[in-house]
């Protein structure tokens, strides 16, 4: 008999729950996963001590190593489940067609459970993530934050990736660099605390802005720990640690990274806040995608990986959606951004039709459009469908799949290791456009959408 592995306990559970108390216990009862991937099972109504021995044999016999120890059922008069009913983390997810209430207790990935926020007020907020590096993910901040400060904008530019850090070395000089970084914060905000001083030594300005505008940045690591580069392992340790609030509650990484962006979020002191996400499906990257109701751009090249890797993350965040309601406005706020895309949109379209098949497989596609009288595409090969590389992106991909059309960011091989400190001359609008304007159309129409002139 083959072992019970990982991906197949939950299914086995709901089989024998479903064969034993029928598809309607099963649906209203909760199945709890405890840290390390063992299952019980809490019914909503009492059980009598016949059927729950009978309940916890078959379920033992069928689970093996993934039956929790102590109690694989419980009835709802027993002790502790009223705790594990209620529990606020409980999420549904769908097992061989039936909806199962699961709660997942984790020791990392907590921060992944929460839903999505809602959309942040002012000052706009924006995401950068993706899941892997090279994808030209801090490039495009960098010249997003410049393109916004020559026009007269304040941008706040935050580096999330501890482990990789980049934004610092890219926007501010050695004379910048603030006392302290993001990594700094995440630690004192659970020891000594936040107070005035330290704010304003966790903010560098960058002379990357124009006269008219303004570039902050909170670097991931500042001059403290450069000095002491020996102490930043132990630093980054403690930093995705959770922390108790005076009050007794538990912070977790989301909501220390969350108390820190709105802490500037001010619009008397920003336009935007734009956050480079740490490449992965770290806790990190939880922080960014759900925590700051920030508009979110996911880069990435067209190749396999990208698809695998974010059909993992949309696969999640489907769990969030609930049959019959509304589409959530988090969901508008998710855009793919292909990364070093090639200049001809034909080839550019074969990208965005792997996201709509993205989107659709993980459970984030739109419905089905009705059925009209326009004229339908020819038959054949995709290759033999015609384009018109005179019309955008925008104008010529079908949107049945995912709200928005993909960016593109063109591969363009002058801002391949670029060092805008040193390359002035990438940052003048005509040079930049031609790479990044669908980008930068986007986030000008976030910015911008009440301005005649911007």
């Amino acid at each position: 008999m083959a072992k019970i592995r990982f991906d197949d306990s939950l299914g086995i559970l709901a089989r024998v729950v479903a064969a034993e108390l029928g598809k309607a216990a099963l649906t209203n009862g909760t199945v709890l996963r405890d840290s390390i991937g063992c299952l019980a099972f809490f019914a909503s109504t009492p059980l009598d001590e016949t059927t729950s021995d009978r309940l916890s044999t078959h379920l033992r016999a069928a689970l093996g190593a993934y039956a929790r120890a102590d109690r694989v059922v419980a009835g709802s008069q027993d002790y502790g489940a009223d705790a594990v009913r209620g529990d606020p983390s409980v999420f549904t997810v769908t097992v061989g067609g039936d909806a199962v209430r699961l709660v997942d207790r984790r020791l990392v990935g907590v921060d992944w459970l929460r839903a999505p926020v809602q959309a942040a007020p002012p000052p706009t907020r924006l995401v950068f993530a993706s899941l892997k590096g090279g994808v030209g993910r801090s490039t495009a901040l960098a010249v997003v934050a410049a393109h916004l400060a020559a026009r007269g904008r304040r941008v706040l530019a935050v580096d999330l990736d501890m482990e990789a850090p980049g934004l610092g070395a890219l926007l501010l000089t050695p004379e910048t660099l603030p006392e302290f970084g993001m990594i700094d914060a995440l630690v004192e905000s659970k020891l000594s605390g936040l107070d005035d001083e330290f704010w304003a030594d966790l903010i560098g300005p960058s002379a990357l802005a124009a006269h008219a505008g303004r570039i902050d940045v909170i670097p991931a690591l500042g001059r403290r720990s450069l000095n002491n580069p020996a102490d930043v392992l132990a630093k980054i340790a403690r930093a995705y640690a959770e922390g108790v609030q005076p009050d007794g509650t538990v912070a977790t990484i989301l909501d220390q990274v969350r108390a820190i962006i709105d802490h500037y979020a001010e619009p008397t002191s920003y336009d935007a806040i734009l956050i480079d996400a740490r490449a992965g499906l770290h806790e990190t990257t939880a922080s960014a995608v759900l925590g700051l109701g920030a508009e979110v751009l996911l880069f990435g090249l067209d190749e396999p990986q990208t698809f695998q890797g974010y059909e993992v993350m949309l696969a999640h965040l489907a769990r969030f959606l609930r049959a019959g309601d509304a589409r959530p406005e988090w969901l508008e706020r998710l855009t793919m951004v292909q990364g070093k895309a090639p200049t001809d949109s034909n080839e550019r379209a074969g990208f965005a039709l792997r996201c709509q098949e993205l989107f659709a497989k993980s459970g984030l596609g739109l419905p089905e459009p009705e059925a009209t009288d326009a004229v339908p595409l020819p038959a054949g090969s995709f290759k033999d469908v015609p384009w018109d590389d005179a019309q955008t992106d925008e104008e010529v991909l079908p949107r049945e799949s995912i709200l928005r059309p993909p960016l593109a960011v063109l591969n363009d091989p002058r801002f391949q290791r670029f060092d805008p400190l040193r390359r002035r001359d990438l940052l003048a609008d005509a040079v930049y456009q031609s790479t990044f304007s669908s980008l930068l159309t986007q986030v000008d129409s976030l910015l911008f959408a009440n301005e005649e002139n911007p």
